[in-house]
């Protein structure tokens, strides 16, 4: 991915939380962010 790119992850409770730091780690220069289902939380 290019820098300044996002990547949106839906879902942390499979795969998504792994995949988003494996993400991360992989690209550092890529904006990871990561939405759950919950009623009052969203995480970035």
């Amino acid at each position: 991915m290019n820098q300044g790119e996002r990547l949106v992850i839906v879902g942390c409770s499979g795969a998504g939380g792994p995949c988003a730091m494996l993400a991360k780690k992989l690209m550092p220069q890529v904006d990871v962010t990561v939405i759950r289902k919950e009623e009052f939380f969203i995480v970035r």
